[in-house]
């Protein structure tokens, strides 16, 4: 098993566009409209698990209103950052008794590390959500012989590939009702999640909503048919191009981990 974990940050001319049309900021000014880094990955051999997780970017508008900074780090930076560690350590606490109804309980104790940082920071009217806490999407993946417990909730994503990079599965991204990793009990109700079957050579991927667009442009997907030592920099080569196309779809911070099961 091989696998690749990139984190890719909002390039300025998505920064530009979004400082423009939401805050009117004119070109010059965009460097305020920067935030630091809010999606969180980690990925670990043994036993094999890779999660990420996307914090909910924060109110601009309320922030500069109420004439305050945007917090360095972000607290749903934080967020992202606790889950995915809660991940790796209770999947691997469950790893030798694992199956599908283990999935739930991984993300409910995650979450609930998330709700122990969000009592103690309270809520906010600058959280950048409706549910007033702080809170990011996510998705992980644990493999075990040939399966793959997965979930995902909201708009971060799980993606199974045979060999040819032919799409086997893609979870939803659905957001409706409103569902993220905030701590509270309820959230676990809106897991997308399941159980998927590995063949040799196969390629999964987890994902935030950043490289949406990149898995579903065949050009991106080429790209993982040969696994090679020059995949990082392909990855990053072709990210460059296509930002420059266009940075509303390409631009944004995005996070990825790649499996190749072999």
């Amino acid at each position: 098993m091989k696998y690749l974990a990139i984190t890719e940050y909002a390039t300025e001319e998505l920064i530009k566009i979004f400082a423009k049309e939401t805050v009117n900021l004119p070109e010059d000014k965009a460097k305020d409209f920067f935030h630091p880094p809010e999606d969180y990955l980690l990925a670990i051999d043994s036993p094999p698990i890779f999660v990420v997780a996307d914090g909910v970017t924060l109110n601009f508008k309320k922030l500069i209103e109420t004439n305050q900074k945007y917090p360095n780090p972000s607290p749903a930076g934080i967020v992202a950052k606790i889950f995915c560690e809660a991940v790796i350590k209770i999947g691997a606490k469950k790893y030798d008794n694992l199956n599908e109804k283990e999935i739930v309980e991984i993300f409910k104790a995650a979450n609930n590390e998330v709700k122990k940082y969000n009592e103690k920071v309270g809520k906010s009217e600058i959280c950048g959500n409706i549910t007033g806490f702080y809170a990011a999407t996510g998705a992980f993946l644990i493999i075990k012989e040939n399966k793959v417990y997965w979930a995902t909730i909201c708009d971060s994503f799980v993606a199974h590939f045979d060999k040819d990079m032919k799409l086997k599965f893609i979870s939803s991204g659905n957001c409706s009702p409103y569902a993220v990793i905030n701590g509270e009990d309820r959230m676990a109700n809106y897991l997308e999640k399941g159980v998927l079957y590995l063949e040799k050579d196969d390629r999964l991927f987890v994902f935030t909503d950043g490289f949406e667009n990149y898995m579903k442009d065949e050009n991106f997907l080429k790209i993982f048919k040969d696994w090679d030592d020059g995949l990082r920099e392909k990855i990053k080569q072709y990210s460059e191009k296509m930002n420059l196309q266009d940075p509303r779809k390409y631009g944004k911070e995005r996070s990825l981990i790649a499996v190749l099961f072999n």
